[in-house]
């Protein structure tokens, strides 16, 4: 499917050529000027264009997801008792790690791979979402089984057949949640993982109040979240899923030629998306064994804040790649566009969060303000170099490299640990953000080569002498 934006036809500012740099500088101030003078008429003139309109929808999905997400805690707070919320929270924490692994690369592949379907796309659709749910149910079942390996505290999960049984279920409708909004943004419809994630996030909040009067332990926090995701994917498949994709009917069906045609993508994908989120799991961790606990309660906070920001560069270059899946002539005009979006909207952030660091973190404490703002300020720099290189990720989904997707994150991902490491230890938590700052420009610098050189037209062949 082409682009229909009349933006697409035109010629826009390239960022790639010398001579267009000043130009493309320029054009990203005067829309800066323009959305100043009249934002209204500017944020119509965006809605209008479909790279802008996702990205849009995409960030205001996470947004509505953190806020809700804040809020459930607020509430199960008051109405669970320490214990409860304790352990839910540590359910709910290994759900989520859990929806990582079954996903097996395939929302990227089925956003790839779902355009050029034609007859088989249903099957397609059903398929990655048959296999994801057999895999996160298995998954869902070891974890259980060996529960007193590695925790014991959870335990009670498994005991009581209802607790295991919602569990299982839960875990395969978050595994199913990733494969949806995959849908919607091959079909350009981000809005719809908006709805879906509003329903999710907007349930759980009186269901969690509900439960509270029937349940005393965590249960009744693990049902609230488990349900909103569930009905949520009920609504998202057999409503949503349906009225995008033509003919589409939900059964559970394993097609291995269409799943041959999408493993090897699927595969690299999947690595490099592992690869990615490793980093923000992992590094608290390292922050915890070398600083101890209370330096990195306030490495946690600064970098909580700080990671927020990357929701920007990664919803942009999302919409990018959906883009670019649906219609790869269009994928050097909308690289431009996705990188004016990104600046307009994250370096404003940036500057705000670095003047205000200190009073930011003062809503925490004292303490971590006078310990966490100079960290905070380090992080936020890192989100540049960060979105270049998530920037070369999206672009090489479309041009189908996995080989280049794992390079660049695990180099990041590499660098940004073994960097961050050997500087805590000299320099304490600020050692940490310089660490992390630079294992991402030392990535982020080849790679903006890279783009600016691929960018380029091919000079024109010498005559014949």
């Amino acid at each position: 499917m082409r682009s229909t934006d009349p933006e697409n036809s035109g010629r826009s500012p390239d960022p790639g050529h010398p001579t267009k740099a000043v130009d493309f500088l320029k054009s990203v101030r005067d829309d800066s000027i323009r959305l100043l003078r009249d934002p209204r008429q500017a944020l119509r003139a965006g809605y209008g264009v479909s790279l802008y309109r996702n990205a849009g929808y995409l960030i205001i999905s996470t947004a509505v997801t953190a806020v809700t997400g804040f809020v459930f805690w607020i509430i199960a707070a008051r109405l669970y008792p320490v214990e409860a919320v304790g352990v839910g929270s540590a359910i709910i924490s290994a759900l989520g790690l859990m929806a990582i692994f079954p996903e097996l690369g395939l929302s990227t592949g089925l956003i790839r791979f779902l355009p050029g379907a034609g007859k088989d796309a249903n099957d397609m659709i059903n398929s990655c979402f048959t296999l994801s749910g057999l895999a996160s149910l298995a998954i869902a079942l070891v974890f259980l089984a060996g529960l007193h390996i590695w925790s014991p505290a959870l335990l009670p999960v498994r005991q009581h057949p209802v607790f295991f049984a919602a569990f299982v279920v839960f875990a395969v409708a978050a595994a199913l949640q990733p494969l949806a909004n995959a849908v919607f943004l091959t079909k350009l419809k981000a809005r719809l993982i908006l709805l879906t994630d509003a329903v999710a996030g907007v349930l759980r909040l009186p269901l969690v109040a509900i439960f509270a009067l029937l349940f005393a332990g965590a249960f009744g926090i693990l049902a609230s979240k488990g349900l909103g995701v569930a009905i949520a994917m009920a609504v998202a498949i057999l409503w949503f899923v349906p009225g995008v994709q033509k003919g589409y009917r939900p059964v559970p069906r394993l097609r291995r030629g269409v799943l041959n045609r999408l493993s090897r993508y699927a595969a690299g994908n999947y690595v490099g998306g592992v690869l990615l989120e490793m980093l923000p799991l992992v590094l608290p961790l390292v922050v915890l064994g070398v600083l101890g606990a209370q330096l990195n309660a306030y490495f946690y906070i600064a970098w909580a804040i700080a990671i927020k920001l990357t929701i920007i560069p990664s919803a942009i270059f999302n919409s990018l790649f959906a883009e670019g899946s649906n219609d790869e002539a269009s994928i050097r005009a909308n690289t431009t566009k996705s990188i004016k979006f990104t600046l307009l909207l994250l370096l404003p952030l940036i500057l705000v969060i670095l003047v205000i660091s200190d009073w930011l973190l003062l809503l925490f404490g004292r303490e971590y303000s006078d310990n966490a703002a100079q960290l905070l300020r380090i992080l936020v720099a890192g989100i540049v170099p960060w979105g270049i290189n998530y920037l070369y990720i999206s672009i090489e989904r479309v041009r189908k490299n996995t080989k280049g997707i794992i390079v660049v994150t695990a180099a990041a991902t590499g660098l940004s640990l073994g960097l961050s490491y050997l500087l805590m230890v000299n320099l304490g938590l600020a050692g940490v953000g310089v660490g992390y700052v630079a294992g991402q420009t030392v990535v982020a610098i080849p790679v903006a080569v890279h783009l600016w050189r691929r960018s380029r037209p091919p000079l024109p062949e010498r005559p014949p002498t």
